[in-house]
């Protein structure tokens, strides 16, 4: 034999929440693919969108609601700045502390990518009959509603790992 070997791909197709993780990585990547990716990266849109919606936010808050540490979002912030897409004020209760707010620009293009984006998710929702177009819109929802409280509290709805001390004894079996 010359060396080969056949792999049994019923072991290695991802099921349940690593086929999902999977499908979500495969649906980024046509996003990008088809929509024209700009200048921000995924997460500094993320950040940008939250900043819209928080305004105005601190960015220890943005740093909390995305799920990174401050440096990390310190050097999203700055590019987001750079690009013109925020502009940073003083807190007025406190001028140590500065606020996170969108410009004109940052809002237009939140909308402009938000559009082209979206239409190519409607033209994909459109190829599915109502019943699982509606499936589809209350599982995503459900599913990023609880990715994100999950985010924002972490451990709060963490399952129990077992331990070996856990573990049933033959007695138990």
């Amino acid at each position: 034999m010359s060396g080969s070997r056949t792999i049994d791909l019923t072991t290695t197709t991802p099921t349940g929440a690593a086929a999902v993780h999977r499908d979500l990585i495969r649906i980024g990547r046509a996003v990008r693919s088809r929509s024209g990716e700009g200048p921000l990266s995924a997460g500094q849109m993320c950040a940008l969108w939250t900043i819209a919606q928080h305004a105005p936010i601190r960015a220890t808050e943005l740093a909390d609601r995305e799920g990174v540490a401050g440096p990390t979002m310190s050097r999203v912030v700055a590019t987001l700045e750079r690009h013109e897409m925020v502009v940073r004020t003083a807190d007025p209760h406190d001028g140590r502390v500065c606020l996170l707010t969108p410009t004109a620009a940052g809002l237009d293009f939140i909308r402009g990518a938000s559009s082209r984006k979206s239409q190519l998710f409607e033209v994909a929702l459109d190829h599915l009959d109502s019943d699982d177009r509606e499936k589809v819109e209350q599982a995503m929802r459900l599913l990023a509603d609880t990715l994100c409280e999950l985010a924002v509290h972490p451990g709060a709805h963490a399952p129990a790992v077992p331990t070996t001390d856990d573990a049933p004894t033959e007695e138990e079996n």
